[in-house]
């Protein structure tokens, strides 16, 4: 049957006799699943009471559970036995009865079990639907499902080993409506892949299918309605092997290879609704594409690489719904695209590069959400969305929109929300939301807003949530938000706000939340206006991060459901009893970093709920009795960083609740028995650093139910802890008090201690009966004292302790007796001891140790290995010491060490037999760092490495690297050599590291790297030469084509060629800054296909090389080139306008820099600034005003030829510039203004013929170049600046027939039409024929005569030019001058495409007849009036 194949015009949807078969395929097929469910149903209901679960005993490993609709089996790690005798006992527990296993789940079946057969199920196996995943399964035997028979209903052999699909052992299986093959290793469907099988779903998702035979799907044309071809190897769409599948509803092809559709015309898939072609290979979608699916309803075609779309390119599906084509890079939508699709409802572009939206949406009468979240556009016209009322969601974050008509939103009277999240908006027009009657979210953070106009809100009664913080509003006045009654969420944080006017707030009568943290305000006065007859709705008030000096007393006035506050980082002094008076729910309280000295003793009385209360970093000197006495509920309560030198008894007598009290770094001095009563429950209590020198016995007698105590930093000795009777306490924190008389009987009173630090505490001994108390503790830390030995039993009896940490002490030997019978611990510091020897023999009791840290000692040599067992051991630190060398058994007998770390010794070489497979079978990390090492290793050793993955050799005296250096290292992933000497080489370096992911050669003295050392590096990602002496740059080779991250920054490079990075196609970082670039080809980053980040700042060129940045513009997120200097003239106009439109780009990687704590303010820095001309020097590029650093018009000189009585010509001279994409002509009777003629002409016309004209009459006549200029000073979009009509009459209001920077203008009248009256010699009219023939003779003569001059002409002006281009040849051989490049704009995009770019084109070549040497034979077009 031969199928219709759709042409370009044809818009209109499919005749009824089309569409009557589809309708009844899709009648039937859902008929046919109606009644299968129902039979299903039946059957279950009939089968689910066939038997019961076996006895839990009976079913090791297999739970079974009974649910009504039958048994429920589920075998994880299953093995071929014990599978069989878990269905073996199901079947057995049933006795008489039939037995249905209504699912069957195998998780992880015995990877010995490559072959499934027929023995692993037993006679009488009633499975209904089976699953066997993550398994080692090849094969599947013939005969593997014979006794399963007509019951399997569906069936997945999911993550297994399949290489091909089991046809012969699915034959049987007449009732499988289900088959999930999913991540296996299938190549291959070959015919009657599913012969004889009734599949109504089909999985194939995750192989590594390439072929698909024609007959593969052969017996499912009636049955199939979803298939999953998803995450495959497929390169051509399977139409050839669709097309008989009749009721195809659903087709996955996600993550594969395809680049296009068929486009034989009568291929169909009818029937499909959903088709999903995301993160493939599509570059271009072209006209009627998908002509083959006329009934789509849902399109996906994202994560894909398109940039161009046709504009018919779906006129075919009328009935779309929803379209996905984010994550690529279209620049340009015509019009027209979307105008056959009057159904759609979802459209996702969002993460293209769009610059303008004119109309693409208007007129989609259905449409409800739009994505269109980072792109590129520029503005919001007044037709963008015209007439899609149905327009519900619309994103427009993170674009870089500048310019907002007030009408663009004026039919969208049912949109409920709109994002316009960092853009660079200045102002919200007055009126842009006057037709948003159901707006509920507006987002409008992240801009560029400095006032809010009374009324900009006024249409807006549904809005719930208005977010405008990060902007750079300075004040909020009476009636802005007025209208706004519903209003829930306000958010105004981090802006400017230096004033709020009284009642500012005062109609938001529903607002629960308001957000004002980060301005400017150092008062708030009554901003709600809350009467004195009706309570606030307000749940949260941030007022953080002000300077809020002042709060009014009636501020929070009426404000009683207000839950959380907060006023912290602000200057108030004092809090006075009126302010929280109403607040009478609140239950978090920030008041943190203020100057508060006092609080009146009844501030908090109304907060009966408080539970959380902030007051940390103030000036609090004294709690009283009275200050927390009403907080009956709080639980938290943080008074660190004040200066309070005193707590009446029984200040915290009420806080009944009390689990945190934080009270450190303030001056209590001393602690009162009667401070803390023995009803507070306080669980966690912070001390530290409160200058305490005396503790009252029983301070802490009450508090039973403490958990954790902090005393760091104050001035104890030994005596308060016999003070310290807290039998319940686990974690205790002493460190920094002088316990230098510590004994056996300090630590008594803690019993169930878990934790102990006792760092810097001037503890030169200990007693052998310090912790003999103490049978729980896991963790001490007893650094940075005097110890020099340990008695032999400290830790015995300690069978929890894990971790012991003696570094900074004053050992000189190992206190090799403490540890004999300390098996329990697992982490062991004696670090920055001063250790000269260590015998790991006489360690043997530490059996279970894993981190053993020796650093910073003067360790000379270690030896006992032989007889040393750390069989557990990961991680060993002996980095600065005095190490020369390693014994050959070093740590022979920990098998499970990985990480050995030798930097800051006295090593020359790799300590190679210590070090190798032989000792340490799994060392995977190393660290040579500081090591005098003039080579890697001994290139005649035969010691091998296998395992290391990770190396670090930097500040060393290697001075080259040569091609033995790293082949013991084969699995070697991570190299860092960064910061030594090297200034070769070899070419084979890297040649052996194929597995290499990270190569660092930075901080080094490479003057060149020739393509051939990097040669066999397949898999590396990250290359970083950064900081070395290299002059020039060869290509990179080829075998870089994994690399991800490319930093050659601050080297001497002084130019980049065309074809340097042509190889890196998976580039994602490029870092050239710093270095002396002075020239970057053109085509230098064009390859760069997924550059993400590119950094030239720091550099040398004087014209940045915009070519070479726009084939970036629709992939590359952050953008660096200040610091470079820049010369201002005419020639960096278009490099102004092309950065301004791309802004976010450099904002970006601006903020990013500011994040880590890098970036400069926009004041002092990271800005690109002009250097020439000198009047500019300094000033930011981009704050400029185009036309003080370019004064010259765009349209040089305007000339007009040969006036005649009906035409003239025009001849103009224009200045070279690339963002030009046409030009448009435009002339009026000056008499008659009301009618505006013009045309659209190519950019490169330079001439055009206007005929038709009136005779004797003046004209107006205006060229007007075309492009996204700059707007004018008035704040007009200049003419031109879009995509303009083409047709001869032009709307005059938007055209300025005047001189202006792009364009220019002239005056011109027609001749008189001459009246020819023939006369003969005496005088007398000739007849007709005579004067005919006279006229018709002298014309002969006059086009002979022409002619003959024409060639005179042009012999003479061939030889003229001959001479004129041999002087200028020979001119330019002796004062050749580089001269900036031509650049291609990027605004090419707008050139008209379509039918009125077509028709364009094809009126400019027919009109061409006139040619002026003027023009120096540049395009010309000739209008006809």
């Amino acid at each position: 049957m031969t199928r219709k194949s759709w042409p370009r015009t044809r818009r209109k949807g499919f005749d009824s006799g089309e569409w009557s078969r589809p309708h009844r395929q899709r009648f039937a097929i859902s008929c046919r699943i109606i009644y299968s469910i129902l039979i299903a149903a039946w059957m279950t209901m009939q089968e689910g009471s066939g038997g019961e679960c076996p006895a839990s005993e009976k079913m090791p490993g297999c739970p079974c559970y009974n649910f009504e609709d039958g048994l429920f089996l589920e075998c994880p790690g299953a093995t071929e036995d014990s599978l069989k005798s878990a269905l073996v006992n199901v079947i057995s527990a049933a006795k008489s009865k039939e037995v249905v296993v209504q699912s069957l789940s195998v998780y992880e079946l015995d990877r010995k079990v490559e072959e499934l057969k027929a023995t692993i199920f037993p006679l009488g196996s009633q499975i209904k639907h089976l699953q066997i995943s993550h398994s080692g399964l090849r094969e599947i035997d013939e005969d593997a499902f014979d006794r399963l028979g007509t019951r399997l209903q569906s069936l997945g052999i999911v993550s297994g080993q399949l290489q091909a699909v089991p046809q012969k052992a699915l034959t049987p299986l007449t009732g499988l409506t289900s088959l999930d093959l999913e991540a296996n290793q299938i190549r291959e469907l070959p015919r009657h892949s599913f012969f004889g099988l009734s599949l109504i779903k089909l999985n194939l998702k995750g192989n590594e299918i390439a072929k698909i035979s024609e007959d593969a799907f052969a017996g499912l044309e009636a049955s199939l309605t979803d298939l999953d071809l998803s995450e495959n190897k497929i390169r051509i769409f399977p139409m050839t092997s669709l097309r008989r599948v009749e009721n195809l509803l659903s087709l996955k092809l996600a993550w594969n290879d395809v680049s296009h559709l068929p486009e034989d015309g009568y291929s169909r898939l009818d029937t499909l609704n959903y088709l999903d072609l995301s993160s493939n290979n599509f570059q271009v979608i072209p006209l009627n594409c998908f002509r083959c699916c006329p009934v789509l309803r849902t399109l996906s075609l994202s994560h894909n690489s398109a940039n161009t779309v046709d504009k018919d390119a779906f006129i075919s599906l009328i009935h779309l719904e929803s379209i996905d084509l984010s994550h690529n890079k279209i620049i340009f939508l015509d019009v027209a695209t979307f105008r056959a699709n009057p159904k759609l409802r979802s459209i996702d572009l969002s993460h293209n590069h769009l610059h303008y939206i004119r109309g693409i949406f208007a007129r989609l009468p259905e449409l409800k959400e739009l994505f269109l979240a980072d792109n590129n556009i520029l503005e919001i016209p007044a037709e963008a969305f015209l007439e899609s009322i149905s327009l519900s969601v619309l994103y427009l974050q993170q674009n870089a929109i500048r310019r907002i008509d007030s009408r663009g939103l004026a039919t969208l009277g049912q949109l409920a929300q709109l994002h316009l999240s960092d853009n660079f908006i200045e102002r919200v027009p007055r009126g842009f939301l006057d037709h948003c009657d159901n707006l509920s979210t507006l987002s409008l953070d992240g801009n560029r807003i400095r006032d809010l106009e009374a009324g900009t809100f006024s249409k807006s009664k549904q809005l719930r949530e208005l977010r405008l913080q990060d902007n750079q509003i300075t004040e909020v006045r009476r009636g802005v938000f007025a209208p706004l009654p519903t209003l829930l969420e306000l958010h105004l944080q981090n802006n400017a706000i230096t004033d709020m006017e009284t009642g500012a707030l005062k109609s938001l009568h529903n607002l629960q939340h308001i957000n004002l943290q980060g301005n400017l305000l150092a008062v708030l006065g009554d901003v709600f206006q809350v009467s004195f007859d009706s309570t606030g709705s307000l749940v949260s008030i941030q007022l953080d991060n002000n300077g809020l000096g002042v709060l009014h007393n009636d501020s929070l006035r009426g404000q009683t459901s207000v839950r959380i506050m907060w006023l912290g980082h602000n200057r108030m002094t004092r809090l006075q009893a009126p302010l929280f008076r109403d607040l009478v729910v609140v239950e978090r309280l920030y008041l943190t970093n203020n100057s508060i000295s006092r609080i009146e003793d009844t501030a908090f009385q109304p907060m009966q709920a408080l539970k959380f209360l902030e007051l940390s970093m103030n000036r609090l000197s004294h709690v009283t009795g009275k200050t927390f006495s009403e907080l009956h509920d709080l639980e938290e309560l943080y008074l660190q960083d004040n200066v309070l030198r005193k707590l009446d008894p029984y200040a915290l007598t009420a806080l009944k609740r009390l689990r945190i009290l934080d009270l450190a770094n303030n001056y209590l001095g001393e602690l009162h028995s009667t401070m803390f009563q023995e009803s507070l429950s306080i669980r966690t209590l912070n001390l530290k650093n409160c200058t305490i020198r005396i503790m009252e016995a029983g301070v802490f007698k009450g508090l039973t139910n403490l958990y954790e105590l902090n005393l760091e930093d104050n001035h104890l000795t030994a005596l308060a802890l016999d003070i310290l009777d807290i039998p319940g306490l686990r974690i205790l924190k002493i460190s920094n008090n002088d316990f230098s008389e510590i004994d056996g009987e300090s630590l008594n009173g803690m019993p169930s201690l878990q934790q102990l630090s006792m760092e810097r505490s001037q503890i030169h001994r200990l007693s052998f009966d310090t912790f003999s108390n103490n049978k729980h503790l896991g963790k001490i830390l007893l650094g940075n004292n005097q110890l020099h030995s340990l008695p032999g039993t400290l830790f015995s009896g300690l069978d929890s302790l894990r971790e012991v940490k003696l570094d900074g002490n004053r050992f000189q030997e190992m206190p090799y007796e403490v540890f004999i019978n300390t098996t329990t611990i697992e982490f062991l510091s004696l670090s920055n001891n001063v250790i000269l020897h260590i015998d790991t023999s006489r360690l043997n009791g530490l059996r279970n140790l894993r981190e053993l840290d020796l650093r910073g000692n003067h360790i000379i040599s270690v030896s006992g290995f032989s007889d040393a067992n750390f069989s557990r051991l990961i991680s060993i630190d002996l980095s600065h010491n005095h190490l020369t060398a390693l014994p050959m058994n070093f740590f022979v007998n920990a098998n499970q060490l990985r990480k050995v770390e030798l930097s800051g010794n006295k090593l020359r070489q790799l300590p190679g037999v210590a070090l190798s497979a032989r000792n340490m079978p799994n060392l995977g990390w190393l660290n040579l760092t500081g090591n005098p090492l003039t080579r890697v290793h001994e290139f005649s050793s035969e010691d091998k490495y296998p395992s290391l993955e990770e190396i670090h050799i930097s500040r060393t005296n290697l001075t080259m690297v040569t091609g033995q250096d790293f082949e013991a290292f084969p699995g070697l992933l991570h190299l860092y050599v960064n910061n030594n000497l090297i200034s070769r080489v070899s070419p084979s370096a890297f040649q052996s590291l194929r597995d290499l992911l990270t190569l660092d050669l930075s901080a080094n003295d490479l003057e060149l790297m020739p393509q051939a050392r990097l040669k066999g590096l397949e898999r590396l990602k990250l290359l970083n030469l950064t900081r070395n002496h290299l002059k020039t740059l060869e290509d990179f080779p080829e075998d870089l084509k994994a690399l991800r991250v490319l930093d050659l920054s601050y080297n001497e490079i002084q130019s980049i060629g065309e074809n340097t990075f042509n190889r890196l196609g998976n580039l994602l970082e490029l870092y050239l800054d710093g270095n002396w670039l002075a020239t970057v080809s053109s085509g230098c980053f064009a390859s760069l296909k997924k550059l993400r980040v590119l950094d030239v700042s720091g550099n040398s060129l004087e014209y940045l090389p915009l070519n070479a940045f726009q084939p970036l513009e629709t992939q590359i997120r952050s953008l660096r080139v200040e610091e470079n200097p820049l010369r201002c003239g005419c020639e960096a106009q278009e490099l102004w306008e092309w950065l301004r439109d791309h802004q976010k780009l450099i904002r970006g990687s601006r903020e990013r820099d500011k994040e880590d704590g890098m970036g400069v303010s926009d004041g002092e820095g990271g800005l690109l600034r002009c250097q020439e001309p000198i009047e500019l020097r300094g000033l930011v590029f981009l704050d400029l005003d185009p036309h003080s650093f370019c004064s010259e018009p765009l349209i040089v000189n305007l000339i007009i030829q040969d006036v005649r009585d009906s035409s003239v010509i025009i001849l103009w001279q224009s200045r070279n510039h690339s963002g030009l994409h046409g030009y448009q002509v435009a002339y009026h009777d000056v008499d008659k203004d009301q009618e505006i003629h013009g045309k659209i002409l190519e950019p490169t016309s330079r001439s055009i013929k206007l005929s038709n004209l009136s005779s004797n009459t003046q004209y107006l006549i205006c060229i007007v170049g075309l492009g996204n200029w700059l707007p004018q000073a008035d704040g007009k979009t200049p003419p031109g600046q879009f995509n303009s009509s083409v047709d001869d009459l032009v709307d005059p209001s938007s055209l300025e027939m005047l001189d202006s920077p792009t364009s220019r203008c002239t005056k011109v009248k027609t001749l008189e039409k001459a009246r020819v009256i023939v006369v003969s010699g005496d005088g007398a009219a000739m007849s007709d024929s005579s004067g005919a023939k006279t006229v018709l003779t002298r014309r002969l003569g006059l086009i002979v005569g022409c002619c003959m001059g024409f060639v005179v002409f042009i012999l003479l002006v061939s030889v003229l030019g001959y001479l004129k281009v041999k002087k200028q040849r020979e001119a330019v051989k002796r004062d050749q001058q580089t001269v900036p490049p031509e650049y291609i704009s990027y605004r090419h995009f707008s050139i008209q495409s379509g039918d009125a770019g077509h028709n364009n084109r094809v009126n400019n070549n027919q009109d061409a007849e006139y040619t002026s040497g003027y023009v120096n034979n540049e395009g010309h077009t000739t209008l006809t009036v």
